[in-house]
Parts: C-alpha cells; structure tokens; sequence
C-alpha cells in the first residue's frame, strides 16, 4: 500500500473540499436572503404605491424620506476615455464604468444600471400620480424646448432670429427642429462632435426621410454652391431621401441653382420668419405640455459614448 495516500492527508483534503462547499452554501444563502429581502421591499413599494419596481433595480431604505421624489440618471463611460467619450485606444483599460442610476420616492432609495429601465420605471411612477421633480437633463430639455418658444414668438424679422442666437448659435439647430416639429415634421439634432456634415436627421409629414444643415449666419452671409454640395456629399452614407437647408441668410444664384438641379429644398431667412409666425399663430399662448418635456430614447442615448451604442444599447 505505498502507493495509497495517507490518511491525514485524505482527512485534509476533505476538510479543504468541505469549507469550500461551505462557503458556495453560505454564497448561495446570502445570495437567496438577498433576493427575498429585494421581494419583500417591491411587495411593500407596490402595496404603498401602486407601481411594480423592475427587477433591474434595486431597493433600500432611504435615509430621510423625501415627500416629492427624485431622481439623477446615471450611464456607462469608458474608463480610458477620450474627450468625445469614445474609447481611448491608445490606452489598454477596456472597463466600463457602470454609473448608477438613483431615485428616491418616500422612505425608498432605487439603484439601478440600465438608465433606459430607470427613466421608464419613473414615468410609470408619474403616470401613477407620484411626484417626481424633473432630473437634470430634463430640466436642460424644459429650458431649451421654451427658449425655442420664445425665440419663434419673438421672430418677427431675421435679426431678431440672428440677435437670439448669437451667444450660442448651435442652439439654432434646435430652433429649426422645434419649428419643424409644428408643423408635423418629426426631427432629431445630431451630436454635435459626430454629426456627420448635417445637423438634423427628419422625417417629413408623409415620411420620407431628410437630412439638414442649418447655418444661423448674418444677413450679408450668404450661403453658396460649396456649402450645398457638402450636404450633398454627407447624404452619401445616410441616404436620406430628401435634403433641406435651412439659413437665416439668403442663398447665392449658384447655390439656388444647384439645389434645382438636385432637388434640395431651401429655406432662407425671410422665409423662416413667415414659418415662425405661422407656427407662433397656430399655436398662439399655449404653453407646450409635460411631454414635451420628457427625455425621448434618443435624449438618452446622446449620454452613452458612441462607441458603446451598438454593444450594450
């Protein structure tokens, strides 16, 4: 029996197979307790208001209670990141970053992962009749939606659209898409840093599909055949059905020329005046509703780096 091995040694082998089998058990009992404990708290929250919490998210007790909730979204980054957010490649850190996604709603604080799922679980919340104050980002969508209002009822010439514009004229891309959003149009402005040569992606009343520039410039600037063919050129690789520009300015005889020739559509700045007073008339002093307000999908989506889009989202 040389060969066989010695019964201390066969006693401590057991005794390592037993605390690692002990350990998975008290793994597994701390993993079953956690999960009875998340049920029990979305049991208690759906008695108190209604509302079922995904599973997605998770439940504590909040410090203090919060009688109207809360809540700030939180989005993936790349730990080595660039300026834009995308990946930096020169670096070998390929973690993510998993920010958390907070809200608070009476004596409860939710964490979640997916900012899509806890945006969506907050809606329901507000559907339900629970207060919930705006988070930030769409605090920044509650300003820009109304300064767009103020800018379209304060157009009653061109200089007045120019003079709004001329702190910050990138906001005039939102400016457009608003305009166009009443009169049916379906519109979404490009990241800025990845835009690709045109500001806004469109889909006309009938559906057909677009693409815009929109160049907020001085009455003296105007736009000329070059500017036109850049458009042109960037529908190459979006193959939008249609184009439009769109200018507080005028066009040159060649560019009016060259759009007949490709079937771009032009609006310059007088005739953006007559939309915006249009617009301004058919909507008089009504006040835009909530969901004007509320974040799209795409709102969302401009929070997560580019590079990222198409693998978690």
């Amino acid at each position: 029996m040389t060969n066989s091995i010695p019964q201390q040694y066969l006693h401590f082998l057991y005794l390592i197979i037993g605390v690692i089998v002990a350990a998975a058990l008290v793994a597994l009992l701390v993993k079953l307790v956690q999960l009875l404990v998340q049920e029990v708290r979305r049991d208690r929250f759906f008695k108190e208001y209604g509302v079922a919490v995904p599973k997605s998210i998770r439940m504590r007790k909040a410090k203090h209670p919060h009688a109207t909730g809360s809540f700030a979204l939180g989005y993936p980054a790349w730990a080595a990141a660039k300026r834009d957010g995308t990946r930096d490649r020169r670096s070998n850190n390929t973690a993510v970053i998993h920010r958390l996604s907070v809200i608070f709603v009476g004596r409860w604080k939710m964490l979640g992962s997916d900012p899509f799922a806890a945006y969506a679980f907050v809606q329901q919340l507000r559907a339900a009749g629970i207060p919930v104050d705006y988070c930030a980002e769409e605090r920044a969508k509650r300003d820009a939606v109304l300064g767009q209002l103020r800018a379209r009822r304060t157009a009653t010439s061109i200089d007045a659209i120019i003079q709004s514009f001329s702190g910050n004229p990138t906001d005039f891309e939102g400016f457009c898409a608003d305009l166009l959003r009443q009169f049916g149009w379906q519109a979404q402005v490009t990241p800025p840093s990845r835009d690709g040569g045109f500001d806004l992606r469109l889909h006309g009343p009938t559906g057909t599909s677009y693409i815009a520039e929109c160049k907020c410039y001085s009455r003296n600037h105007h736009i000329g055949r070059p500017m036109l063919q850049k458009l042109q050129g960037a529908n190459m690789t979006e193959h939008a059905q249609g184009l439009l520009f769109i200018t507080t300015s005028r066009f040159t005889s060649d560019a009016l020329e060259y759009a007949r020739q490709v079937g771009m559509q032009l609006i310059d700045g007088a005739q953006l005046v007559r939309l915006c007073q249009e617009a301004a008339q058919s909507q008089g002093d009504v006040q835009p509703p909530e969901s004007a307000f509320a974040l799209t999908r795409a709102d969302l989506m401009q929070h997560i780096p580019a590079d990222m889009r198409g693998q978690v989202w």
